[in-house]
């Protein structure tokens, strides 16, 4: 090979892609007639490279499973988070603000198929009634009691509420109206004959020993959690399960705050629950977006440490 092709050999990568001077094209193209060796290096050079894709994709399918996966977590920590506030704040609103008994509250009316129809007037909007039997089984025992709540107040209107207490052949009926304010029952309908001495409906506790029982329940996972550290499989169960009890009482203090006495336990307790466990669903979301990102800040700082 002639120092003259090494020459143009230098020079081809410019004059394919037109870099060169008129004077150095034309010497170029005089060589290429002549030598078969150069015009062959050149064909090659014009060839278009062909491109050969990275076949190791795994690590880009690990990353966008990832952000599928933190998107997908963050939707759910946010919508979690939104159900539990607008349950504590329906519970708040629905919460029963029990009347005390007045004249006009209720109007008792026997009717002609002897059932006895309650009316109450247009400021209840809800009432319960619950039925016992006193101790020789003769008379039925009927405790009612009615309540509003903020939301009827602002936002629905049920208009006037009725009930019927059906007849029962042989079988005295009695009809206290509770007030669920430590004030006595009043008897609003039938004989005060078996009764020696006046009721007083009292609330239930039935929140209190829920609360001490999640508090408990905490306190013994975080010693078993301390005690059993060096056992990373059971650990991880004791870390899924320390938030329930946590949530529950934060669900205790967000609908009910430090009240634990109640006259609608089935209702208090269903929302408390209810709100427990989207608060439950929260903490485990926001914990493992929480790990993730401090996971990320770490291999940033490693990254960052082998550069330097």
């Amino acid at each position: 090979m002639s120092n003259k092709c090494n020459l143009i050999k230098d020079i081809l990568p410019l004059y394919a892609e037109d870099m060169v001077s008129t004077d150095t094209r034309e010497f170029v193209d005089k060589h290429l007639e002549h030598c078969a060796e150069c015009r062959a290096e050149f064909e090659h050079i014009r060839k278009p490279a062909e491109f050969i894709p990275d076949t190791d994709i795994v690590p880009l399918k690990r990353i966008k499973k990832e952000l599928f996966i933190k998107r997908l977590q963050t939707v759910f920590f946010t919508a979690t988070l939104v159900c539990a506030v607008v349950a504590v704040v329906f519970g708040v609103l629905t919460a029963p603000d029990f009347f005390p008994y007045s004249d006009g509250l209720v109007n008792v009316i026997d009717s002609s198929d002897g059932n006895i129809i309650l009316s109450f007037n247009n400021k209840v909007s809800g009432y319960s009634c619950i039925k016992e039997l006193d101790s020789n089984a003769e008379t039925a025992v009927y405790r009612i009691n009615a309540w509003t709540a903020t939301w009827d107040l602002f936002f629905s209107d049920r208009g006037n509420q009725n009930m019927v207490i059906p007849a029962d052949a042989g079988t005295k009926i009695q009809i206290f109206y509770a007030q669920n304010n430590g004030s006595e029952d009043v008897l609003i309908y039938g004989a005060n004959e078996n009764t020696k001495e006046d009721t007083i409906t009292l609330p239930r506790q039935i929140l209190m020993p829920y609360f001490l029982f999640a508090f408990l329940a905490l306190a013994v996972l975080a010693v078993l959690r301390f005690l059993l550290r060096n056992r990373p499989a059971i650990i991880l169960w004791i870390d899924r399960t320390i938030p329930f009890p946590i949530s529950y009482m934060a669900a205790q203090l967000c609908t009910k705050g430090i009240h634990f006495t109640t006259y609608s336990s089935q209702r208090d307790f269903c929302i408390i629950l209810l709100v427990a466990i989207l608060f439950y669903f929260a903490l485990l979301t926001g914990k493992a977006l929480y790990k993730a990102k401090m996971g990320t800040a770490l291999k940033e700082g490693n990254q960052q440490e082998n550069k330097q």
